[in-house]
């Protein structure tokens, strides 16, 4: 028989603490990124305002969905991202010289232009299932990608599978607390519904809509009534 060895979930337990300490350490480093470089203020406040303005809007209008067209706009970021990561080669050592010379930020500008190009590519011909991509293009992954890079440019934190998981643990905060936002929006009663009558739908779409409408609430009815809520 095999027995389990002591000292082996011993030294297991040790290097998983080890690594939940890294990643610890490596979260606060991306979180008080902007304080250590305040150039990179000017690109995590806006992410930050944009984040939170997108979360009160789908909290009140919460039937609304992303759409394809703003997914699509969503990952043009890492465009914009990428001609900025240029623009600060450019200034810091007066040609584009200092970009090629620099291959960390070469990687990066060429990685983020050739992920954006392709991102575009999935987003504008919708070759991606629609849940799935109007969750990884939404404001919470784009947003904290776009700041990972950015802590890594500007606030020289390493680029490394810690950070990486890092930044995973960073975009599940950042889930947590749109859905809480949300969730506190709606306990407050401020979330609203668009009425049918004011989508201005044409008149066929509209009259399917309303009889599918219609046989919602009787099947709500009928299993109310199966469960005996409403009485003999």
């Amino acid at each position: 028989m095999n027995s389990t060895n002591p000292m082996t979930t011993s030294e297991l337990e040790t290097q998983v603490y080890e690594l939940a300490m890294q990643i610890w350490d490596r979260l606060k480093d991306l979180i008080l990124a902007p304080i250590e470089n305040h150039n990179m203020l000017w690109i995590a406040v806006p992410l930050l305002a944009a984040t939170i303005f997108i979360t009160l809007y789908f909290g009140r209008y919460k039937k609304e969905e992303l759409g394809w067209n703003t997914a699509f706009g969503n990952t043009m970021i890492f465009l914009f991202v990428a001609i900025n990561l240029i623009k600060e080669m450019y200034q810091q050592g007066g040609s584009l010289e200092n970009l090629y010379d620099n291959e960390l930020y070469f990687s990066i500008t060429v990685g983020l232009a050739g992920c954006g190009l392709l991102l575009m590519f999935i987003t504008y011909f919708h070759l991606m299932p629609k849940k799935l991509a109007f969750f990884l293009f939404s404001a919470p992954p784009i947003n904290v990608t776009i700041y990972m890079v950015m802590a890594v440019v500007y606030a020289d934190v390493i680029p490394d599978n810690i950070t990486i998981l890092a930044g995973v643990v960073f975009l599940l905060g950042i889930i947590i607390l749109t859905k809480a936002i949300r969730a506190l929006i709606s306990l407050l009663g401020l979330s609203y519904v668009i009425p049918l009558e004011d989508l201005q739908l044409p008149d066929d779409i509209a009259k399917k809509l309303r009889k599918l409408d219609d046989l919602e609430l009787d099947k709500m009815d009928q299993e109310v009534k199966k469960r005996g809520i409403w009485g003999k």
